[in-house]
C-alpha cells in the first residue's frame, strides 16, 4: 500500500508538467449559415471576411459589403494584418490591391508594369506601405515599397519556389518543399528548419500555425517544435486567430474556440 502511494506521488508531478505545457482548446460558440468559398478571418470589431464567387465580403451584424474586380481573375489571398489597409493579391494577373476598411480601393500595384516588372507568387502586408512578396524571377523574398516603387531589403535567393508565406509587419516565413525559412525585415535569415510534412502555413497574433497531414499544429518556441491542437475537427484549413480566439470554418459555420496556451 505504501509502495502504491509512493508511485502515485512520483507520477503526479509528471502528469501536471505535461498538462502545463500542452496547448488546448475550449469551445465557445458556433455561428451558422455562412456560405463561403473561403473563410478569411475576423477583425477587432467582430466583422467576418470571406470569399465567394470571386468577391471579397465583409459581414457585420448590421450589413454586408463586398468588393470585386472580375478583370483581375480569382483572388489568391487576402491579408487582414492591417484591417485599414487590406492586401488582396491576384496571382493570375500579377496584381495587388490595397483596400480600406469599407473595401474601397486605395492603391493598385500591377507588377506587369515595366518600371516594377517582376513575377510574384505571393504577397502579404508589411509595415510602412510595403509588401512582403516572393519574386519568382529571382527566386527570392523581397520587401517591396509600393509607394516609392523600390525594393527595401534584398534576401538571399532560394533553390526552391515558395509554397506558402506567413508574415507580420517585421518578419516573414517562407515555406518550400524542403525547408521553412524565417527572415526579418532587414534581409537577415533568422532560422532554417526542415519541412517534414508541412503543407500550408499561417501566422496570427505572433503565433505560427501549420497544416500537416490535414491536422492543425502550432509552434510556440525557438526550438521549432510543433504541437498538435487537439480536440478540434481536423478537416479544414480555413481558420483565423484573433485575441486568443480560434475561428474555424467548416460545414457553412464558424466554430469559435478559446486557445489555451501553456504558461510561460
Amino acid at each position: 500500500m505504501r509502495f502504491l502511494l509512493f508511485l502515485m506521488l512520483l507520477v503526479s508531478p509528471v502528469i501536471n508538467a505535461q498538462d502545463t505545457t500542452a496547448v488546448t482548446t475550449t469551445p465557445l460558440d458556433t455561428i451558422s449559415h455562412l456560405k463561403a468559398d473561403q473563410f478569411i478571418g475576423v477583425d477587432s470589431y467582430g466583422n467576418f471576411y470571406y470569399l465567394k464567387d470571386r468577391a471579397l465580403y465583409k459581414k457585420s451584424k448590421e450589413k454586408t459589403i463586398q468588393f470585386s474586380d472580375l478583370r483581375l481573375g480569382q483572388i489568391s489571398s487576402v491579408d487582414l494584418l492591417n484591417p485599414l489597409r487590406i492586401t488582396v493579391f491576384y496571382a493570375e494577373t500579377n496584381t495587388v490591391l490595397i483596400l480600406d476598411n469599407t473595401l474601397n480601393e486605395i492603391t493598385r500595384i500591377n507588377f506587369n508594369e515595366s518600371q516594377s516588372f517582376r513575377n510574384v507568387s505571393h504577397a502579404r502586408t508589411a509595415s510602412d506601405s510595403r509588401l512582403w512578396i516572393f519574386n519568382t524571377d529571382l527566386q527570392r523574398l523581397e520587401l517591396f515599397d509600393y509607394q516609392n516603387n523600390k525594393v527595401d531589403s534584398n534576401f538571399t535567393p532560394q533553390p526552391e519556389i515558395a509554397l506558402a508565406m506567413a508574415s507580420d509587419f517585421n518578419t516573414c516565413w517562407v515555406l518550400t518543399e524542403a525547408y521553412l525559412y524565417h527572415y526579418n525585415q532587414y534581409g537577415s535569415l533568422l532560422s532554417k528548419q526542415k519541412n517534414e510534412a508541412i503543407s500550408n502555413l499561417f501566422l496570427f497574433d505572433e503565433k505560427l500555425f501549420s497544416m500537416q497531414t490535414d491536422k492543425l499544429f502550432i509552434q510556440l518556441d525557438k526550438h521549432h517544435k510543433w504541437q498538435l491542437l487537439k480536440n478540434l475537427p481536423q478537416d479544414s484549413d480555413q481558420f483565423y486567430l484573433k485575441a486568443g480566439n480560434l475561428y474555424l470554418y467548416r460545414l457553412d459555420s464558424i466554430s469559435i474556440y478559446k486557445l489555451n496556451l501553456p504558461k510561460s
